[in-house]
């Protein structure tokens, strides 16, 4: 899925389940990149699907990416599609 933050980028989303703690089970990976595939941030899912709000992607001053409540709601919707 593809999202816009307040400052106009556009972001891709992906759900990735990667192997974080060896012989553990996976915890699915929300993962916000950049055109051309540059990581801008990531979180667990359940970290992620606990944000009540809008949410500071990347703080740094010249690259502050905000996603506006809407938009963290519409990738909640979009996980749930994709995992249900």
């Amino acid at each position: 899925m593809r999202i816009e933050t307040r400052q106009g980028q556009t972001l891709t989303v992906s759900l990735e389940a990667l192997q974080r703690i060896a012989g553990g089970h996976p915890e699915p990976i929300v993962e916000f990149r950049y055109p051309g595939g540059v990581l801008c941030s990531s979180y667990y899912l359940s970290t992620f699907l606990d944000i009540p709000d809008g949410l500071c992607l990347e703080g740094d001053r010249f690259m502050r990416q905000d996603l506006s409540s809407s938009a963290v709601a519409s990738v909640k919707a979009w996980i749930e599609q994709a995992t249900t």
